[in-house]
C-alpha cells in the first residue's frame, strides 16, 4: 500500500458540524443547496488532465475567503465539493454517481449497494481512528471527507498519476492525496481489501495537518488498520530476527528520514512493520501519547517530542526491540539523506 502525501490540503467544515448518518445514493449530490449568493462569479477553473477535471483549488479557496462570510463557508465548501465530484462523475462515465453520508462525499462507479456499505463502514472507521488519535486528529476543517472508488484500475492510476512526479512508482491499493482538496482514492478489488485500505488512509487524512515523521504516520496507519479490521498482529521469532538482521546504525537513519518506505523488498516491508511496533510500544508508555503525536517533527523524527512528552528518547524504545545500538535519530544525518533524495 502506497500512502504518498503530496501538495497542500484544501482546508475543508468544522468537526462540530451535525452528523447525518443516513446514507444516500443519487446521481446528483443529495442535500446540496442552491449556490450561495456570495458564490456568484466563482470559476472553478476546471482543467482536463489525464482524463479528469482538475479544479484550481488555490483560486477557489482564495475566492471563498474573500467573498463568503465565515458563517457560510462550510455550506460553500460543501456545494463546491459536490460540484467537483459531479464533474468527475461525468469524466468517469459508466454510471458513476455521487453519494453522501454524514461525514463523507463519495464518487463511485460501483453498484450503489456496495458503495453504501463501504460508506457505512467508513463512518465507523472514522469514529475509531478519531477516538484513538484524540486531540491529535485534524478537527478544524471545512467540508466532508472525500472518497473516490474506481472499479477499473486503469481509471484509478490515470487519476492519481496527476499527483506523482515523473518516473516509476510502486503499485498501490489506495492513496491519500493532499494536493488540492485532501481526499482518498482507491481501486476497488473486493470489499475486504477496501475495508483494510479505508482506515489506513483515513488515518493519514486525520494527520495531514501535522508535520510528523513518516515512520509515525505510517505506524499509526498500520496500527489503526489492524484495530478497525480486528486483525491481530503477531510477532514471531522469524520476523523479529529479520528486523535484527536488517537494521543497523546506518540504515536506521534512512528509516527515521522516511526514505526506506518506498524501497522494494525488506526495506519497505520492515519499515511499515517497525513503525507499527514503535507506535504500539510508545502508546503504552504514558498518557501523553497524543501530545507526542502533535509535537513530533519530521526533521528530528520526533526525538524531541519523545523526550518532552514520553520522558525518554526514541533510541530507548528501539533498543528494547532490536537490542543495544546507536539507534538515536540524528538530525544532521536525516537532513543529509533528505537532501540527497531531492537532488536526484
Amino acid at each position: 500500500m502506497n500512502c504518498r502525501e503530496c501538495g497542500t490540503e484544501f482546508p475543508a467544515a468544522p468537526a462540530s458540524e451535525p452528523r447525518d448518518t443516513e446514507i444516500t445514493a443519487k446521481r446528483e449530490p443529495a442535500g446540496v443547496a442552491e449556490p450561495l449568493t456570495s458564490l456568484t462569479g466563482l470559476d472553478m477553473g476546471f482543467e482536463l488532465s489525464e482524463g479528469f477535471s482538475r479544479p484550481n483549488w488555490r483560486a477557489i479557496w482564495d475566492f471563498v475567503k474573500a467573498h463568503v462570510p465565515a458563517d457560510d463557508q462550510s455550506a460553500a465548501v460543501d456545494y463546491i465539493t459536490a460540484r467537483w465530484l459531479q464533474e468527475l462523475a461525468q469524466n468517469l462515465g459508466g454510471g458513476a454517481q455521487v453519494h453522501r453520508s454524514g461525514n463523507f462525499y463519495c464518487l463511485s462507479d460501483l453498484e450503489a449497494k456496495t458503495t453504501d456499505s463501504l460508506l457505512k463502514y467508513a463512518e465507523s472507521a472514522l469514529d475509531t481512528v478519531r477516538g484513538y488519535l484524540g486531540k491529535a486528529a485534524w478537527s478544524g476543517y471545512r467540508g466532508r471527507h472525500v472518497l473516490l472508488f474506481f472499479s477499473d484500475p486503469d481509471d484509478y492510476y490515470a487519476y492519481v498519476s496527476y499527483y506523482y512526479r515523473d518516473g516509476t512508482h510502486i503499485l498501490s491499493g489506495g492513496i491519500f492525496l493532499r494536493g488540492g482538496y485532501a481526499h482518498i482514492a482507491l481501486p476497488y478489488h473486493n470489499t475486504l481489501t477496501a475495508q483494510h485500505t479505508l482506515p489506513h488512509e483515513l488515518t493519514h487524512n486525520l494527520l495531514c495537518h501535522l508535520p510528523i515523521p513518516l515512520w509515525l504516520n505510517e505506524g499509526l496507519a498500520v496500527v489503526l488498520e489492524g484495530m478497525v479490521t480486528r486483525r491481530a498482529f503477531l510477532m514471531d521469532r522469524e520476523l523479529a530476527d529479520r528486523h535484527r538482521n536488517h537494521w543497523n546504525e546506518t540504515n536506521i537513519q534512512a528509516f527515521w528520514a522516511g526514505k526506506t518506505f518506498d524501497n522494494p523488498g525488506d526495506d519497505s516491508q520492515l519499515s511499515y512493520n517497525l513503525g507499527s511496533i514503535l507506535v504500539g510500544l510508545l502508546s503504552e508508555q504514558g498518557a501523553d501519547f497524543a501530545e507526542f503525536i502533535r509535537a513530533a517533527d519530521w526533521r528530528d523524527a520526533g526525538q524531541d517530542a519523545a523526550v518532552n512528552f514520553l520522558g525518554h528518547g526514541l533510541e530507548e524504545t528501539v533498543a528494547g526491540f532490536l537490542g543495544p545500538g546507536n539507534w538515536r535519530p540524528q538530525r544532521r544525518a536525516i537532513k543529509e539523506i533528505l537532501n540527497v533524495g531531492q537532488t536526484r
